[in-house]
């Protein structure tokens, strides 16, 4: 069976495959070969979308990102995130916080270069809104970076409709990703619908919702320390009751169709008219194969 990329935006893959566990830190127990092996197959089957951040691993999966990809980084569409700056702490988790300013994005900007081995980022994401800049200097920054050929095109991560229109103001925004879930519903209407008509390319986060909609977990899976679903309050006591009560109704659902309750999620995701990318995270060449079929079998 051929998997197939669409035309939009440079033909890039409506998957995005999701870097983030490649940071090594957050998502519990990982195999970085299996990780290596499964962005193999991604490509050879036209993935040729990758979402990563700088705080993700504190550089890390910038890193091996481009190790993994290697001279391949050139010939895929590499989108980064900052932003979010941190101080390592050597007894403890790092301190991490929002600093937007142009100093910092500047740098960090050079800084995601140098990890990645590229000449320019083809997509640069503010990962979060910061109230302690203004978007006029966060953006005007950005803007700069994009005109003198440091990054190819600007986006807005977890921006509302106010931010995100102010933040036209300063640059042309070409992405905006937010989270967006059978689960918890799909973005605000208000936000999609200006998208659309302001061309602004809807990337989706989160589409496996922390990875409840694989349904391997149970209401007495216990996460490990170093996975932050054992930090959140959604994953304990009698909010993850009632979300696997959803999830099982949704199991339901599955009857007649050919999908796992994963794919089921991502086509109700992608199914959405405002939505033109989901990114998933993957760990393995399995999850990749499921997560890619489903594009496949719908003609995504």
């Amino acid at each position: 069976m051929k998997y197939k990329c669409i035309e939009k935006f440079g033909d890039l893959s409506r998957l995005c495959f999701g870097c983030e566990p490649l940071g090594g830190s957050d998502w519990g127990k990982f195999n970085l070969s299996d990780i290596e092996a499964s962005i193999r197959f991604s490509i050879e089957k036209g993935v040729n979308f990758f979402d990563t951040a700088d705080i993700y691993g504190l550089g890390l999966s910038e890193k091996r990102l481009c190790k993994i990809l290697s001279n391949k980084r050139h010939d895929v569409f590499i989108a980064t995130k900052g932003g979010v700056a941190w101080r390592k702490n050597s007894s403890s988790r790092a301190e991490t916080f929002f600093n937007t300013s142009e100093k910092y994005v500047s740098s960090a900007v050079e800084n995601s270069l140098r990890r990645l081995k590229i000449e320019n980022i083809n997509l640069y994401y503010i990962h979060w809104p910061n109230s302690d800049t203004s978007i006029e200097e966060t953006f005007s920054c950005l803007q700069k970076l994009k005109d003198n050929g440091k990054i190819l095109n600007i986006g807005c991560s977890n921006f509302n409709l106010d931010q995100l229109k102010e933040a036209l103001k300063y640059a042309e925004i070409n992405f905006l990703q937010t989270a967006a879930n059978i689960i918890d519903g799909a973005p605000n209407s208000a936000l999609m619908n200006f998208c659309k008509k302001k061309n602004i390319n809807v990337v989706a986060y989160n589409v496996l919702h922390y990875g409840l909609l694989t349904g391997k977990f149970t209401k007495n899976f216990n996460f490990s320390s170093n996975d932050r679903r054992s930090r959140l309050e959604s994953f304990k006591g009698s909010n993850l009751k009632k979300k696997l009560k959803k999830v099982e109704d949704l199991k339901v659902s599955l009857t007649n169709t050919n999908l796992s309750l994963a794919q089921y999620s991502i086509d109700w995701v992608t199914n959405k008219k405002q939505i033109d990318f989901a990114i998933t995270g993957i760990k393995n060449q399995r999850q990749a194969k499921e997560n890619i079929l489903t594009f496949d079998d719908y003609g995504l």
